[in-house]
């Protein structure tokens, strides 16, 4: 976690060198990942010795279109998968797979406070669904493993969103947030 802390500190001092600013009719598409709260929380389960658990960030894709220089709309795409495997488990001493999966979709508006000529700097409100898959895998041919999938309702509160570019067009971008898909992102755009 020092570690991420200190590459969205090292982020964000270079956005002030990078020029950007955000005008009416203006377009931009990100791709970013992500750390989750859900993520996070998952890798705790590695507490037990016979569990190995593995959690890839969550993968943006996202679109925003400003409608004034101040407020812009758009969509967005995530994915995130997690793993567990069990060894040696229970009184059978059985292996299993859990293998759980997330894919949000979802519409957000963003407030951008200003045009500065060094940064983009926003807030804003995402809301849509995640549609969250379990499959527990097992060579036994005795167990039934159970299967689920559903949407789940996934507010995010962008609490704070950061963009520059290092040309006219290509840039990073950075947000923190509170919900699903993504507590913290880093990522790539490219703004037409």
């Amino acid at each position: 976690m020092k570690t991420t802390l200190s590459f969205f500190a090292l982020f964000l001092g270079l956005c002030t060198l990078l020029p950007a600013q955000t005008r009416q009719g203006q377009s931009v598409i990100g791709i970013q990942t992500g750390f989750s709260l859900a993520g996070a929380l998952f890798n705790l389960s590695e507490i037990d010795a016979n569990v190995d658990a593995s959690t890839p960030p969550a993968v943006q894709l996202a679109y925003d279109y400003a409608l004034t220089d101040r407020l812009s709309l758009g969509g967005g795409v995530s994915y995130q998968r997690f793993n567990l495997a069990y060894s040696d488990y229970g009184e059978m001493n059985q292996d299993f797979d859990v293998r759980l999966s997330r894919f949000n979709l979802a519409a957000r508006g963003l407030f951008h406070y200003g045009n500065s000529e060094t940064l983009d700097l926003y807030s804003g409100l995402r809301i849509g669904l995640s549609n969250w898959s379990l499959d527990v895998g097992t060579d036994d041919p005795n167990f039934d493993p159970p299967k689920a999938s559903g949407p789940a309702f996934a507010p995010q509160l962008i609490l704070f969103g950061i963009r520059g570019y290092f040309t006219e067009s290509l840039g990073v971008a950075g947000e923190l947030a509170a919900g699903a898909p993504h507590i913290l992102s880093l990522g790539l755009n490219y703004r037409f």
